[in-house]
C-alpha cells in the first residue's frame, strides 16, 4: 500500500496534519507514506512518513498547469494506491494528472478550514472515513531529545502571521513583570517575520534570564520548547508547535476562532479576548487563567 498526502500552508497547517498522517500509519501499518508539503515545515513529519517531498520544488510545477504532462520521475514519485490532497484544485487539474493511470483512490480534503466552526483536525480527518478510519487521535505530537534536562523556563512567542493576532507590547510588558520572578530563564522565540515585535519585547527581559531563540531550525525549536515549563503565544504556528511538544501552553486569541484553530491537548489553555481584539484581552484575565500564579500577586 502506497499513500501520498499533499498539503500546502504554513507551519501550523502542517502540524495540524500530523494526526492525519499518524492515523493513516496506524490504520495501514505496512504502508509507504509520502508527504508532499512546503519546506522547512514538512520536516516535522519525518517520524510519521517514509518520504518527504518539497511542494515548492520546481519539479512539481507541471502538477498545477493544465497543459502538458508530468515528467516520468515526478509521476513515479507520486504514484500511489491512495492520494489525499488538501491543495486547492477547483478545476480538477491535480486530480486528473495524478489519477490518470487508473486504480488510484483520490480523496479531496478541505482546502479552507474557516467555512465551519469545527476543529481543524476534525475537518482534515473527514476524508479518512472513506477508507474506514472512523477516528484518530486529534492531538499532534512532536518529540525530540532535549538539548539538556528541563529547567524552570518561561517560553514566549510574541509574534504571529498577522499584527491583528499579536498582543500589544504594553500587555506583554505587564505580564512579564508579573511572571519573570517565577522563572529562572525566559526563552524568547522569534522567526523572520517577528523582528519588530521581538526587538520591542527583548528589553523587557533581564539579560541574566534571557535566552533568545531566533530563526533556529524547527527541530532545534522543538528541543528548546521541550525544556520549558510554560509557553505563552498567539494564534500561530509556533503555539501549535509548543502544544505538540507537550509543554503547558497558553494560547491567546483575538480575531480568529479558537473553535477551529486552537491547538489540541490536555495541557493547552485557550484564552479569547471578549471583544475579539488583542488589545481587549486584559493582562488580568490572562494572569487569572495561568497555571502558575505570580509571586507578586501572592505577596
Amino acid at each position: 500500500m502506497e499513500i501520498v498526502v499533499l498539503r500546502g500552508g504554513a507551519l501550523g497547517d502542517v502540524i495540524l496534519t500530523l494526526p492525519i498522517l499518524q492515523g493513516l500509519r496506524d490504520f495501514y501499518p505496512g504502508c509507504f507514506l509520502t508527504l508532499v508539503a512546503p519546506y522547512p515545515q514538512a520536516i516535522l513529519a519525518r517520524h510519521q512518513t517514509d518520504r518527504l517531498v518539497d511542494l515548492n520544488s520546481a519539479d512539481l510545477v507541471g502538477l498545477f498547469k493544465p497543459e502538458g504532462d508530468l515528467h516520468g520521475e515526478v509521476r513515479e514519485l507520486l504514484r500511489a494506491d491512495v492520494i489525499l490532497s488538501y491543495l486547492s484544485d477547483p478545476d480538477g487539474i491535480i486530480e486528473a494528472k495524478l489519477a490518470a493511470s487508473g486504480g488510484v483512490k483520490f480523496l479531496r480534503g478541505p482546502f479552507k478550514l474557516d467555512l465551519e466552526r469545527r476543529p481543524a483536525v476534525e475537518q482534515l480527518a473527514r476524508p479518512l472515513v472513506v477508507l474506514g478510519i472512523a477516528s484518530i487521535d486529534p492531538v499532534p505530537r512532536l518529540t525530540a531529545s532535549p538539548l539538556e534536562r528541563p529547567i524552570n523556563r518561561l517560553a514566549i512567542h510574541p509574534g504571529s502571521g498577522s499584527r491583528n493576532k499579536n498582543w500589544p507590547v504594553g500587555h506583554w510588558a505587564a505580564l512579564l513583570y508579573e511572571l519573570i520572578p517565577m522563572f529562572d530563564e525566559v526563552l524568547l522565540v522569534a522567526g523572520e517575520a517577528d523582528t519588530e515585535i521581538a526587538q520591542a519585547v527583548r528589553p523587557l527581559i533581564p539579560l541574566t534570564k534571557l535566552r533568545l531563540c531566533a530563526n533556529r531550525s524547527l527541530w532545534d525549536l522543538v528541543a528548546e520548547l521541550n525544556r520549558s515549563t510554560l509557553f505563552i503565544g498567539h494564534d500561530s504556528g509556533v503555539t501549535h508547535l509548543a502544544a505538540a511538544t507537550g509543554v503547558a501552553t497558553v494560547a491567546l486569541f483575538g480575531p480568529t476562532d479558537p473553535a477551529i484553530w486552537a491547538p489540541n491537548g490536555d495541557q493547552v489553555i485557550v484564552i479569547q479576548s471578549p471583544d475579539r481584539t488583542m488589545p481587549g484581552l486584559s493582562v488580568e484575565t490572562v494572569l487569572e487563567e495561568l497555571p502558575y500564579k505570580s509571586r507578586r500577586k501572592q505577596e
